[in-house]
């Protein structure tokens, strides 16, 4: 089902990254002035978001199928 959905492994892990680089600036850019974060803890967050995206991503497109 992965496969079908992205096309490769490649593509995967690209599409892994462009999320993981959005979802950390978006949480850079949300939090800057609120407190003081550290770089390591919003980077393990948005590993985990980015993963969770990548995984779930072509469970929920098999369902929504027209």
């Amino acid at each position: 089902m992965y496969i079908d959905f992205y096309g490769g492994f490649n593509f995967i892990f690209i599409s892994f990254l462009i999320w993981w680089i959005a979802l950390l600036a978006f949480q850079r850019i949300m939090y800057r002035s609120h407190e003081k974060r550290s770089w390591t803890r919003d980077i393990i967050v948005t590993f985990f978001q980015s993963l969770f995206v990548v995984v779930f991503l072509p469970i929920i497109a098999y369902f929504v199928k027209p």
